[in-house]
């Protein structure tokens, strides 16, 4: 799989979590969303809706964690194939 951070050691998920936002908020700045699919567009709100809370990290269940990365991932898969 083609991603924007391969992964030659194993990554922290926080940091993985925390690229993809900023990739993502440059995607809004530049106002590139507007050419991403819907599906990459539905996948952008439900990661700004589980990220929000990524500031308390400590209050963060593994279970919250393990779906914010895995939409991480999606997001990440679809972004690299409509750039």
């Amino acid at each position: 799989m083609n991603t924007i951070l391969e992964p030659k050691t194993p990554i922290d998920p926080i940091s993985y979590i925390t690229a993809i936002k900023m990739h993502v908020d440059e995607l809004y700045e530049k106002q590139e969303i507007f050419g991403l699919s819907l599906e990459t567009l539905e996948l952008t709100r439900r990661f700004y809706n589980l990220y929000t809370p990524l500031e308390q990290v400590d209050n963060l269940t593994p279970f919250a964690i393990n779906q914010l990365l895995s939409i991480s991932q999606h997001l990440e898969r679809n972004l690299v194939k409509e750039s």
